[in-house]
């Protein structure tokens, strides 16, 4: 990559994405997104923003994930552990290898990041 790229996560377009391996445990999340940047090698890594409409949904993390959230709020759980409420403002990091389940309680809005 040899240019700057540059969304608002406030106003950029977002297209209806549904992220690969998604499981929808409850409601209907509607998944909307885009993608500013994704590379695959050397090492794989991608940034972008993501809305979800209240639904719970689960997924295998195989990379490491890092979101902020912009807003409403969520309950994130991994594998058996404690449940994490997030909120906009909050920045969480989820570890590969762990099995995730993302409540979302309201109209949800995230920058994320993953990264191998």
């Amino acid at each position: 990559m040899s240019k700057i790229l540059k969304i608002n996560a406030r106003t950029v377009p977002l297209e209806s994405w549904q992220p690969e391996g998604i499981e929808v445990d409850e409601g209907d999340p509607r998944g909307r997104g885009h993608t500013l940047f994704e590379q695959t090698a050397p090492t794989r890594f991608g940034t972008g923003v993501f809305t979800s409409q209240p639904a719970k949904t689960s997924y295998e993390l195989t990379d490491n994930e890092i979101i902020y959230v912009l807003e409403g709020t969520a309950t994130l759980t991994l594998d058996s552990q404690e449940p994490v409420k997030v909120t906009a403002g909050d920045l969480v990091f989820l570890p590969s290898g762990h099995t995730s389940t993302w409540e979302f309680h309201d109209t949800f809005k995230e920058i994320w990041f993953m990264a191998e």
